[in-house]
């Protein structure tokens, strides 16, 4: 079919011209909103910066911590006494005009830090008392994941190229010895882990460890879980490798599988939580689940018997902060670090020590919404979570925001300023959990991918019509948010369900499911394996048949939108909001607008603390001022 926009998906000098004159014209509508002086000074109490999520780490009796310091786009990563008390700078990045992300990895007794930047490549092993560079590199460039050894004077570094790895052991002394290891390459090993003893180790790809290591008698590496099908995460208790699992359970179990080959047993069975991860303590281990959509934290023995939760703030995610892929908290000798968040409580690091009822906030919270109430629902089987101030009666201007994609879950946490910041000045936002998402399990994930990804959109407007029966709010108050793959409901919804919304933001979206086979990393992240192969013909028809960008129709009145795109977005190109806001705005019988906002960002963490506020500033007045929130005299006064 004939495709009038197509000249929009490539870079050329014309295409960036009327890019630029789209995003300039975007930002003057935005900031003449009646709502933009009181939404950008919301904003600015509300913006959390990206490294805020970050949670400092206890090593040893000493805390590290990443952040960006004012006016700097990089980050410094120091060491301190306490989680939030002075620190010394141990790395510096903000002379970088680049964006640059760091790696680190402190030893486990505090006194020597690992870490590694991406681009350009540079990986160091420095002591953290003097400075001293105890290790000036590694021979070969790519994403570095280091496992120290108990010792704290050996570590294993596996140096990933997406297609091979290269492994290293290193021992530090006067003279530091580098032995490069023969990792297992089928399949390619992402990362190696240690036992707390120090005695094995685990060769793992993306999903489970497939090789086992005896370290003290110097053998190799020989199979282990090389017939699972199913993922691991876990840790060596013992003599057994403690890990949830979700073969034989949906919803995942935890089991313990002897490294000498003997029979499995089950410790914890499966049941209606979902069960990610187990760390080991000490003398506990922590199980971390998904419950009604939240996270939430389990004690249990090293037999499985259960002790108890440990106590969380609200309903919220629990999270290790970037690069720790091995579970929800960060596992020290006798303890525990996490960063806790809500929808209206921005991160804060929490620590837990082993055999304590509680864990201690050992950082201050920037910003929360006091007075905000959450309800918990279900619209036909499809549960939701509404917060709003107390008292407030309906309807009301009212956001839903969703994602239901890739076997994520969709957590009630603080990932944006639009939530709380909305809610402080008297609208409702609806935290949805659509199918396609991974909050509820395998099953609720498969049961709407490819062939029946129509299915997390139907969930969608399903919430939708039913906060509207419940006297919520109506189709004239009712906006819809997403981002990344979460903005390809909230597009289809446009373009599907036009009069049931007024107001859309489609942050970082893929809207053209058909041309999104040029590019190989949308293909690779979202698109191959969530929606379909657009060069399959039968993939292509169903992709189709809802892709946002085809199921325009001209003489349709169409709601408010605002694209909100990245200029570096590799996942989610900006070419996606050119097509679709020139097909938008040219079909549309509305005078409702269609803006398209390119800021030089990558992908959603990807961008300074300056672009950060403006993109959260110019969201909240577009929602404002297109749902009709009245905004109260002092809405820009002081936040708890």
């Amino acid at each position: 079919m004939p495709d009038p926009f197509r000249w929009l998906e490539e870079e050329t000098a014309d295409v960036l011209a009327w890019q630029e004159a789209e995003d300039r014209a975007a930002r003057e509508h935005l900031h003449a909103y009646t709502a933009w002086p009181t939404a950008l000074s919301t904003a600015r109490r509300f913006s959390v910066p990206a490294l805020a999520y970050q949670p400092a780490e206890l090593h040893g009796g000493r805390w590290f911590r990443e952040r960006v310091p004012d006016g700097a786009h990089n980050p410094v990563l120091e060491v301190a006494e306490t989680a939030a008390g002075p620190g010394r700078v141990l790395v510096d990045l903000t002379d970088r005009e680049a964006r640059s992300a760091l790696y680190w990895s402190p030893s486990p007794d505090g006194r020597r830090l690992a870490f590694a930047v991406a681009d350009p490549p540079l990986f160091r092993v420095v002591d953290v008392d003097s400075g001293e560079v105890l290790l000036p590199g590694l021979p070969c460039g790519g994403v570095h994941r280091v496992t120290w050894l108990p010792d704290s004077t050996r570590l294993f570094c596996v140096v990933d190229e997406l297609t091979r790895s290269t492994g290293y052991l290193v021992r530090l002394s006067a003279e530091p010895e580098v032995e490069r290891q023969a990792l297992p390459a089928n399949p390619v090993t992402r990362r190696v882990t240690v036992s707390p003893d120090g005695r094995w180790a685990l060769a793992h790809d993306s999903d489970r460890p497939n090789f086992l290591r005896d370290l003290e008698d110097g053998s190799g590496w020989v199979p282990f879980l090389r017939d699972a099908t199913g993922r691991f995460r876990g840790t060596v208790v013992g003599g057994d490798f403690v890990a949830v699992t979700d073969q034989g359970a949906a919803n995942g179990r935890v089991v313990a599988i002897p490294l000498d080959g003997s029979a499995w047993r089950e410790l914890v069975p499966a049941g209606d939580c979902v069960l990610f991860s187990v760390a080991d303590i000490g003398t506990e281990l922590v199980l971390a689940e998904y419950a009604d959509g939240a996270g939430r934290l389990r004690r249990i023995t090293p037999d499985g018997t259960v002790l108890g939760e440990i106590p969380l703030p609200d309903k919220g995610m629990v999270w290790p902060g970037p690069g720790r892929d091995e579970g929800m908290v960060t596992a020290t000798r006798d303890g525990c670090t996490f960063s806790f968040s809500s929808l209206t409580r921005s991160p804060a690091t929490y620590h837990y020590s082993a055999g304590d009822t509680a864990p201690r906030q050992v950082t201050p919270q920037q910003v929360s919404v006091d007075g905000a109430v959450m309800r918990t629902g279900v619209a036909d089987g499809i549960p939701y979570k509404v917060v709003c101030e107390a008292g407030h009666p309906g309807p009301r201007p009212l956001i839903i925001g969703a994602y239901g994609a890739l076997n994520i879950a969709w957590l009630p946490a603080y990932l944006f300023a639009l939530p709380a910041a909305w809610v402080h000045l008297g609208g409702v936002y609806v935290h949805a959990h659509l199918r396609g998402g991974g909050e509820y399990g395998t099953a609720w994930w498969q049961g709407a991918r490819r062939h029946t990804k129509q299915n997390t959109f139907d969930d969608l407007y399903t919430v939708a019509e039913h906060l509207v029966d419940q006297g919520w709010t109506t189709p004239e108050q009712l906006g819809v948010f997403g981002a990344s793959l979460g903005a390809l409901p909230a597009a289809v919804a446009v373009t599907q369900r036009p009069g049931l919304f007024r107001a859309c933001v489609a942050m970082m979206p893929v809207l053209d499911l058909l041309r999104c086979r040029k590019d190989p990393a949308t293909m690779a992240d979202i698109v191959a394996t969530d929606l379909g192969d657009p060069r399959d013909p039968s993939d292509a028809a169903v992709l189709r048949a809802y892709s946002p960008y085809h199921q325009v129709r001209d003489g349709t009145a169409y709601p408010a939108v605002l694209l909100d795109c990245g200029a570096a977005g590799r996942s989610c190109p900006a070419w996606h909001g050119r097509k679709m806001a020139a097909r938008l705005r040219r079909a549309t019988s509305s005078r409702h607008p269609v803006l398209l906002r390119v800021r030089p960002a990558g992908h959603i963490t990807e961008t300074t603390p300056e672009d950060l506020l403006w993109r959260d500033a110019e969201q909240l007045a577009f929602f404002a001022e297109e749902l009709g929130l009245p905004l109260p005299k002092d809405a820009a006064g002081a936040v708890g």
